[in-house]
């Protein structure tokens, strides 16, 4: 299992709540999708239930928790290879 230190990212916001995550993935995304607790983004597994990932160009979005931490929101530049497997998982969900 991959830890989320091992790629590169950039905290958005920190210590938010699920809505205020939303709504950043939302605003800073093209399409949003709602994938399962467990869905793995480069080996790390995302914790909750239906947890928003957006995709702009080649950048992911997604809520991410770190257990005693609390809510992220992070972004990763040049995740091509994400965006390609979110297409594939979900088609064209929105």
């Amino acid at each position: 299992m991959a830890c989320i230190n091992d790629i590169p990212f950039e905290i958005l916001s920190k210590g938010v709540t699920p809505a205020q995550c939303e709504e950043l993935i939302q605003e800073k995304s093209d399409k949003v999708y709602h994938v399962p607790g467990g869905y793995r983004l480069r080996g790390v597994a995302l914790m909750g239930d239906n947890v928003p990932v957006g995709v702009k160009g080649d950048e992911v979005f997604f809520q991410f928790i770190k257990p005693c931490f609390g809510l992220f929101v992070l972004r990763i530049p040049d995740a091509a290879d994400i965006v390609e497997q979110l297409e594939k998982d979900f088609g064209s969900q929105i």
